[in-house]
């Protein structure tokens, strides 16, 4: 849909911000122009930096003081968003603009109810009954899928995962039937199939009830799914305009190919040569060397688990874990949130101890927790997590942090340390002289480069990587992907390498496992993996990561991500939310059985 042919809701003209600092001025949005239709969704896509929150914040008001706007028109339904008064600003926030952040759980109020807090905000807004708008707020819980509203809205933000906590934040910021909705990066680390369903809840609401969308996000795939046009954004100025699909299949400015060339796709392997990271011209044709000098089979084992099962509470986590990795080899593992991978790599970590079973390394058995594993046996695993600014010392230098190790685990000489804290910043792609610098003055992906070069400072052998690049604009994932690859190819490591994100998965994983609520239920080489045929739950995650599979992922998880989890005791914990289920599906749990070689599913429909 054009904005053309509907009336406009948003209309920005020439719109600047500036923000003045203590000694210059920084002009971060510079001389854009855009319209959002009635029921019609505009992307605003671009890295960190490129100004898309500035002009979010321009649209809602709530730029800070030392801001300077300079604009023709900003203008919303035909009126002047700066004429407003603060009082009429405070009603139009909420009732006519509403607006949804990037962390769900800091966007919810922590000591009061979901319920409470979405009445809160019909209470200020509409003169009704608190009954009547508990009533209503139950239906808005419907209307983003919530299964069993009535019980949610019961409960507390930290009791709920992380898309149930943004999906109560759709229903607060839809509860009066907004004409815009305005997303900042609403599904950043979310899983494939909660991205398919909040994709599906703006679907939802364009159709049904005319909302104009404003998504603003660095996910190409997220904004190629969800809008009708895009905008891109670079350096505070927007370099390209037009329909999202024929913009990201035919992208005509160099910034905007630069972007779609730094994605992975669900056909894509590091087989296939390198990611692009930047605007400068890279070969991305060249194959890249196999991964290890043998096939994986007549490798040495690095990682072998064994029965690994986990229990918080009374309350099983993982269930009879059966894993192998040979060495130089990537073993992908995907799963929706709560299915148990963190909980798996803490146990491979020896972070925490299983309730039963054992974890190898390299053919010898390791003690449960790593205050009690040999020194060797600590420096051969290392992890990389998902957000670096929590595990660097913010009030430590960066030598410091990545000497620490050096001495420890590598057995480095204090004097041999500079050197060898410039050649691991060299690999990868930092200055030298970051060294003299704290990690609050680093980019995000400067910060994840660095707790990269941390986990390889004890040339560890097995790496264990919990989402890290889900957070990360799509080059600065890039150099991060590839990075990786480089130092497996030259040191041999192997890497247990967990995301929800299954092109980066594809890309990096040589096999993968699929896992949910702690039951491995598939495993193949990457190949298998995304030819098929595939568990029913592995179908759904592919068909949710697909441009084209919308309807056939919201076929498959129709039944909400908590139906079925106090009623699969005995049988398959997928029967729930399966459409191929049956009686004897619920009745007996299903065993793992081998499809082709190497190819393995525990489903009573798919394994013959």
């Amino acid at each position: 849909m054009s904005s053309s042919s509907s009336s406009s809701v948003l209309s920005v003209e020439h719109l600047s911000v500036s923000y003045r600092g203590a000694r210059h001025i920084h002009r971060a949005v510079d001389d854009i122009s855009l319209e959002i239709g009635q029921g019609e969704a505009l992307g605003l896509v671009g890295e960190s930096g490129s100004g898309k929150s500035s002009v979010a914040l321009a649209v809602l008001r709530y730029l800070p003081r030392h801001a300077r706007v300079e604009a023709a028109q900003l203008a919303f339904e035909n009126r002047e968003i700066r004429d407003l008064s603060v009082v009429e600003l405070r009603r139009l926030r909420g009732d006519r603009i509403a607006a949804v952040y990037q962390h769900p759980g800091s966007a919810l109020n922590p000591s009061m109810t979901i319920g409470g807090q979405i009445t809160e905000t019909i209470l200020r807004h509409r003169p009704m009954h608190r009954d009547d708008a508990l009533g209503r707020a139950a239906q808005l819980l419907g209307r983003v899928r919530v299964a069993n509203p009535e019980r949610v809205l019961k409960l507390y933000p930290h009791e709920l995962s992380g898309g149930m906590q943004q999906r109560a934040n759709i229903a607060i910021a839809i509860a009066l039937d907004p004409a815009l909705l305005v997303m900042d990066e609403p599904t950043t680390a979310l899983d494939a199939s909660v991205q398919s369903e909040i994709i599906a809840i703006l679907d939802d609401l364009r159709r049904e009830h005319r909302t104009s969308i404003l998504l603003i996000s660095h996910d190409i795939n997220l904004i190629r799914r969800s809008c009708d046009r895009v905008s891109v954004m670079q350096s505070g100025a927007i370099v390209e305009t037009g329909a999202a699909e024929e913009v990201f299949d035919n992208p005509r400015h160099a910034y905007t190919r630069a972007l779609v060339a730094a994605i992975p796709t669900l056909t894509r392997t590091k087989r296939d040569g390198r990611l692009a990271e930047d605007a400068s011209p890279v070969d991305l044709t060249s194959p890249a060397p196999a991964t290890g000098s043998l096939p994986a089979q007549r490798r040495e084992i690095a990682l072998s688990c064994r029965g690994i099962k986990q229990s918080f509470g009374g309350q099983p986590v993982l269930h009879g874990i059966d894993l192998d990795i040979a060495a130089g080899e990537t073993f992908g593992l995907i799963g929706e949130s709560g299915s148990g991978k963190s909980t798996l790599a803490r146990i491979v970590t020896g972070l925490q101890p299983p309730t039963a079973g054992t974890v190898d390394l390299f053919g010898k058995p390791v003690a449960p927790l790593v205050e009690r594993r040999q020194p060797a046996e600590r420096r051969d695993v290392q992890m990389v997590f998902q957000s670096p600014d929590r595990t660097l010392n913010p009030r430590q230098r960066i030598g410091r942090i990545l000497g620490r190790p050096l001495r420890r685990l590598a057995g480095l000489p204090r004097r041999a340390v500079p050197q060898r804290v410039g050649d691991l910043l060299a690999s990868v792609r930092l200055a030298r002289a970051t060294a003299e610098q704290k990690p609050g003055t680093l980019s995000g992906g400067q910060r994840q480069r660095t707790a990269i070069a941390r986990a390889f400072a004890g040339l560890p052998r097995l790496v264990v990587l919990d989402e890290p690049t889900s957070a990360l604009d799509v080059s600065v994932q890039a150099t991060v992907l590839n990075l990786l690859n480089d130092l497996q190819k030259t040191k041999d490591t192997a890497y247990l390498f967990i995301s929800h994100d299954l092109r980066v998965v594809r890309y990096m994983a040589d096999r993968i496992g699929v896992l949910y609520r702690g039951r491995l239920v598939e495993t193949g080489s990457s190949d298998q993996i995304f030819a098929g045929p595939n568990h029913p739950y592995t179908q759904m995650l592919l068909a949710a990561s697909s441009n084209e599979g919308r309807t056939t992922a919201e076929a498959a998880i129709e039944a909400g991500p908590d139906a079925g989890l106090d009623n699969a005791l005995a049988g398959c914990a997928f029967a729930g939310r399966c459409p191929l289920a049956d009686d004897a599906c619920r009745k007996a749990e299903p065993v793992a059985r081998e499809v082709e070689a190497g190819h393995v599913i525990a489903c009573w429909k798919r394994a013959g």
